[in-house]
């Protein structure tokens, strides 16, 4: 079989944890990297119950400390990112009103994007659902953000929701149990996503975690 980017993944994930060399998510600052306005997929009621889950189990295994980047309320697919983190986004701020005309823009006649959940894998920093996409919607509407869809520096060629960021640090013993966890839902059978509408979300950081706040969301009809 051939290997994925999931494969190089799962391995890389797998020597930073036995290695305890994985980092650590906290609640971002201004002018960080990560976590800043976003382009999202929401998935459907079945998925968001599979991956809400999944984000129990994978947080029972790792430990109570680590973010369920994947439950219910938080649970989303990541189009792209489209600036640096800050904490305070007003109603009226120029940017806002570019993400947002940009993101309408890329919706017009994109169909509802659906994605294929496959299976589980590790990162460094992560335990991630994989999703493969059912037809070109997805990229068409990733595409479509133009220059608003060019602030990441890595290109994004893959699809996946984050089921579990690592917050803490794991012990030996945790590290190893979730890896043989993981490994063993790298294959899974689940249902296609249909995500029906498109958010330009704010992340915030109620109790140190992260849940988006939508600013704005344009269903997807094609």
């Amino acid at each position: 079989m051939t290997a994925t980017p999931f494969d190089a993944l799962f391995d890389r994930g797998r020597e930073a944890l036995l290695a305890r060399s994985h980092p650590c998510q906290s609640a971002p600052c201004d002018g960080d990297s990560r976590w800043g306005l976003s382009v999202l997929l929401r998935p459907d009621t079945v998925t968001a119950a599979c991956l809400d889950r999944l984000a129990a189990e994978a947080g029972a295994v790792a430990g109570k400390a680590h973010w369920p980047t994947g439950a219910g309320s938080s649970s989303h697919f990541t189009v792209r990112t489209l600036e640096p983190y800050r904490s305070q986004v007003p109603a009226d701020d120029p940017a806002l009103g570019r993400h947002g005309r940009a993101m309408r823009a890329a919706a017009t006649g994109v169909p509802p994007v659906r994605l294929r959940l496959t299976g589980l894998t590790l990162t460094p920093g992560s335990v991630m659902a994989c999703a493969e996409p059912v037809d070109g919607a997805a990229g068409r509407l990733a595409d479509a953000l133009g220059e608003d869809g060019r602030y990441e520096t890595v290109k994004r060629d893959i699809w996946y929701a984050n089921v579990l960021h690592f917050a803490a640090p794991l012990e030996s013993e945790q590290a190893k149990t979730l890896i043989d966890w993981v490994a063993a839902r790298r294959t899974l059978d689940r249902a296609t996503t249909e995500a029906r509408r498109v958010e330009l979300a704010h992340w915030t950081f109620p109790a140190g975690r992260p849940l988006p706040r939508a600013l704005l969301t344009v269903p997807l009809t094609g």
